[in-house]
């Protein structure tokens, strides 16, 4: 399917690709002369990510910029917790649920702690409206991040 009738080296155009794949070629002459080829190709899996732009844009003086961008990055995974036979242990489940329960009770302490503080950051004017949501949000988020950690340390997670 791949393959080309005359050279048995596969069409690499007609792979299905994404712009996390990667696909590697390589050649091998044997000590008789006879040659082996190796594909390989990774689907959503490689280990840097490539990024190229080339792009050219028209200027106002009718000239062209051009712009060409060669980035690699190495490829961030997450790393989740692996219990017994690849599931998670009864006790990992029951930290989860602790330090979720920890993230949601820091939460609901900060949104009653904002309460008391955000009309008085509101009656700034011009910019007092957006000073109070960005403080909102950000207590909710960091209390909640400390409350999870006391409570995984709390259960001993």
């Amino acid at each position: 399917m791949l393959a080309r009738k005359d050279g048995g080296i596969p069409d690499i155009g007609k792979l299905a690709n994404t712009p996390y794949s990667s696909i590697q070629i390589r050649s091998e002459t044997k000590p008789d002369g006879a040659e082996e080829w190796m594909f390989n190709s990774k689907q959503h899996d490689p280990k840097l990510v490539t990024t190229i732009i080339d792009d050219s844009k028209p200027t106002f003086n009718g000239g062209v910029k051009k712009r060409y961008t060669h980035k690699q990055d190495v490829a961030q995974f997450a790393i989740y917790p692996q219990g017994e036979g690849g599931k998670l242990t009864d006790k990992q489940i029951e930290c989860i649920e602790k330090m979720a329960q920890g993230r949601s009770n820091g939460q609901l302490i900060a949104d009653s702690a904002s309460v008391q503080v955000t009309p008085a950051i509101a009656s700034v004017p011009i910019v007092g409206p957006v000073l109070a949501g960005i403080f909102f949000g950000q207590a909710r988020k960091q209390v909640g991040n400390v409350a999870s950690d006391v409570a995984g340390q709390w259960n001993d997670c």
